[in-house]
């Protein structure tokens, strides 16, 4: 199994037992490129980033960890980063390890927009993105920035077609419902042939399906402080079912998911039942080998700090990169999935 980070561009965690908050972070307790630097040092496979533009300014969030989907609320006011021009700047100042959003949501800027991103973040970190993708779901961000949160999924589909022989074809012409162009360059293309892996993050059946069918992977999220880890089986089973159907091969096919964590010094002592990845390193580990279990090879954790201080942040990530990623390497993924990553 592999460890990454999700960076936290959106803020820092606060989980309890009602479910998963983002703190309102200031951007001095941010500081993400020494955490780059850190979780390279340590060995983490890669880093992962959340993707907002406009957020509303709402009370209370429209969704929360109380509903059947593990999504994170936002304070009225997050501090939000913009993903892929600190992946830019991390790619600057790191050499190994990898670089993805943690999902790039495919209408928000349209896909020649992203091709030309994603296509320049793989040439300048000499290989190392991955993309990960969505469709979205916050409806009020869709209408502020002028979309159709109905036609977000169909949108998407158009995008990643586009992603794809933007980054292949050396003419690239699309005639879809949503876009149509002909005869465009996208030089350079990205170093990773034929494309970088594209990573479907959903946590719909649609999705998996979507996953399947488009892309190299799939990527769910569990956020809450007990989250059934054999949730998505039946999203796995129709993964199988769509690559039966198309005659795929998944020994290739990225499993992996986001958590939250939090590692202490002693095993957990509150009254309350210990949540999922909290803990001492090897109570984690016990929770991570159910991860496997349940079909995961690589997990990107999101660290819980309740302090909201950058330096809890270092603190964790070092504990977790030293008490818990060494021994998390030897763990093996059940199912036909990907396990080399």
């Amino acid at each position: 199994m592999e460890l990454a980070l999700f960076a936290p561009t959106h803020g820092l965690g606060q989980r309890d037992e009602h479910g998963w908050r983002v703190q309102s972070t200031p951007v001095s307790e941010l500081p993400i490129l020494d955490l780059a630097r850190q979780a390279e040092r340590l060995g983490f496979h890669s880093l992962w980033f959340g993707d907002k533009i406009a957020p509303p300014v709402l009370d209370a969030y429209p969704y929360d960890g109380t509903a059947e989907l593990d999504v994170s609320v936002y304070p009225a006011h997050p501090t939000i980063l913009d993903g892929a021009v600190t992946m830019g700047a991390i790619a600057a100042v790191t050499e190994r390890i990898r670089l993805a959003p943690a999902v790039n949501i495919a209408p928000y800027r349209g896909p020649l927009n992203d091709a030309r991103q994603y296509a320049t973040l793989d040439r300048l970190s000499n290989g190392r993105l991955i993309l990960g993708v969505g469709a979205g779901w916050l409806a009020e961000e869709f209408a502020a920035l002028g979309l159709s949160h109905e036609d977000r999924g169909a949108m998407t589909e158009e995008c990643i077609e586009i992603y794809k022989r933007a980054w292949q074809d050396d003419v690239v012409s699309f005639h879809g419902r949503f876009y149509d162009f002909e005869n465009i360059s996208m030089d350079p293309k990205p170093v990773q042939k034929p494309y970088p892996p594209i990573i479907f993050g959903s946590t719909a059946k649609l999705g998996a399906r979507r996953a399947a069918r488009l892309c190299d992977g799939f990527f769910p999220e569990f956020m809450s402080a007990y989250p059934d880890l054999h949730r998505f089986a039946p999203h796995q089973d129709e993964i199988r079912r769509e690559a039966e159907r198309l005659g795929r091969d998944l020994s290739d096919f990225w499993m992996i998911c986001c958590q939250t964590v939090h590692i202490s010094d002693r095993p957990w002592s509150r009254p309350l039942k210990r949540f999922t990845c909290a803990g001492s390193a090897d109570q984690i580990l016990e929770d991570l080998e159910r991860f496997a279990a349940a079909g995961f090879g690589l997990i990107a954790c999101y660290f819980d700090c309740p302090s909201g201080t950058g330096a809890e942040m270092a603190e964790q990530l070092e504990r977790f990169g030293t008490q818990v990623l060494p021994y998390a390497k030897a763990i093996q993924p059940a199912g036909e999935w990907k396990r080399d990553y």
